[in-house]
């Protein structure tokens, strides 16, 4: 049974000569001090609290944070003689506690497996958690730089430790252009296909390449036509975008930034035909959909709006932006039901928006019922099967596939939605697809090539 460390309640003791525990070949040495788990509230260690599974508690722990620890090799050696899944265990309750949001637990795990057994796929999940406190640090508005820093130096750390590796170059290419700057991008995606085989994964890389070249071939002009569209000058960013258009008219992009600029300037029919020109090149993801939704919405269709915006929360299930707005939908139709399961979805998201809590407020002025504190159709991710949890590496990479949109938190608020601050419904003020914001940053799609949570 593993049990959960936290630095503070830890003891450095000298084992009493009888201690008995079956350890295999390994040979206890009651010369050396060794750390122990305590109770919560607990200073003193009594003999009841002698057992393995205190002592090697309180190993991991200092496995995790203390390298240089002048014991660390006997210590390490302790807790893998304790038992011969400890590593695997240890990396499933990891996966566990990253899913819940208790991050101070997952990164000590992810830690004491990195440092126990040092592999590529337990660098990858650890700068993957720092990614996830990113995020965590930006919605509750602290500087996320910190751990966007660390998901670099361990990812860096990594390539130093193990050499060209596939899987650690494609999460720095990833990253790294996610992140904006492309030259390092490329760099390590170039890096990842002279060492990589032929994989789904490869050939994602390779179209990121190409998206890369592209973006810093042409990436004067977009800019250029994004900076207009976000100061709100759709017009003078629509001639940048039909020239644009016109030398590459099989560019998913730019049919999305001249439908974005249509939408603002309110031309809903034009704005559709772009946006439904995107899929018809191939591309879906969440911001396209909910793009159309808003369209819908103002040209009349509300059923078809909400259409839309499922799909979209379909496509990125982290969304809050598409997840809100689809829950105000069937909170201002009635649909209480429905409006209750996003809420839900919401709630679980960011469960401090204040968005979020308005809209709660809303449903139960509305219904009389009550969403108290424990979630009654909790929406979480499937962490049943965490033998077989995969991490894609590349939520990275979708985010940056929205092109010219990758630089940027939130989409712009219309002027109607800045003078109605109550009326938050498709203003982009919630939009989390952010710094591994992805998330979600939010962050992981399926890939069979991907291996961040391997166990």
């Amino acid at each position: 049974m593993l049990i959960m460390t936290t630095k503070e309640n830890i003891q450095f003791i000298k084992l009493p000569e009888n201690f008995k525990a079956d350890l295999g070949s390994f040979t206890i040495d009651s010369s050396i001090e060794l750390p122990i788990l305590l109770s919560e509230g607990k200073d003193k260690v009594e003999d009841k609290d002698l057992t393995v599974e205190n002592l090697v508690a309180g190993m991991i722990s200092v496995v995790a944070h203390d390298k240089n620890h002048p014991h660390f090799s006997y210590y390490k050696s302790f807790v893998l003689a304790s038992d011969p899944h400890i590593v695997e265990k240890l990396n499933q309750a990891a996966i566990a506690k990253e899913q819940r949001k208790e991050f101070e637990f997952a990164e000590e795990l992810f830690l004491a497996v990195y440092h126990l057994l040092p592999q590529n796929a337990s660098c990858v999940n650890l700068a993957t958690l720092y990614s996830y406190l990113a995020v965590e640090a930006r919605s509750k508005g602290e500087d996320e730089r910190v751990w966007i820093k660390k998901v670099r130096e361990t990812l860096e750390y990594g390539i130093e430790r193990f050499g060209e590796d596939e899987m650690i170059l494609s999460e720095l290419a990833s990253f790294e252009a996610y992140m904006g700057n492309l030259e390092e991008a490329k760099e390590y995606g170039e890096r990842y296909m002279d060492v990589a085989e032929e994989s789904e994964r490869k050939e994602e890389v390779r179209k990121m390449l190409k998206e890369i070249a592209f973006k810093l071939e042409n990436s004067e002009a977009i800019s250029e036509a994004y900076d207009f569209i976000t100061l709100n000058e759709p017009d003078k960013a629509l001639p940048i975008i039909d020239k644009f258009l016109k030398a590459n008219p099989s560019i998913w992009n730019g049919y999305f930034l001249k439908g974005w600029a249509l939408r603002i300037r309110k031309d809903y029919e034009e704005a559709k035909e772009c946006f439904l020109e995107c899929i018809k090149l191939g591309e879906s993801n969440s911001e396209i959909y909910n793009e159309l939704s808003i369209c819908e919405l103002e040209s009349g269709d509300k059923n078809l709006a909400k259409a839309y915006l499922e799909t979209a929360c379909d496509l990125d299930e982290s969304n809050l932006t598409t997840t809100t707005n689809l829950a105000y939908l069937y909170l201002a139709d009635g649909e209480f039901d429905e409006a209750r399961e996003y809420l839900e979805r919401a709630r679980f998201l960011a469960k401090d928006d204040k968005f979020v809590k308005g809209l709660i407020d809303e449903y139960e002025k509305a219904t009389g019922d009550k969403i108290g504190d424990i979630i009654h159709e909790e929406y979480v991710k499937n962490t049943e099967n965490t033998d077989d949890a995969e991490y894609s590496g590349s939520s990275f990479e979708e985010d940056f596939r929205k092109f010219a949109l990758s630089m940027e938190e939130d989409f712009p608020m219309d002027e109607e939605d800045e003078e109605d601050e109550e009326c938050s419904c498709h203003c982009g003020g919630h939009c989390h697809h952010e710094e591994h914001e992805d998330k979600e940053c939010g962050c992981h799609k399926e890939g069979k090539e991907c291996s961040c949570h391997h166990n």
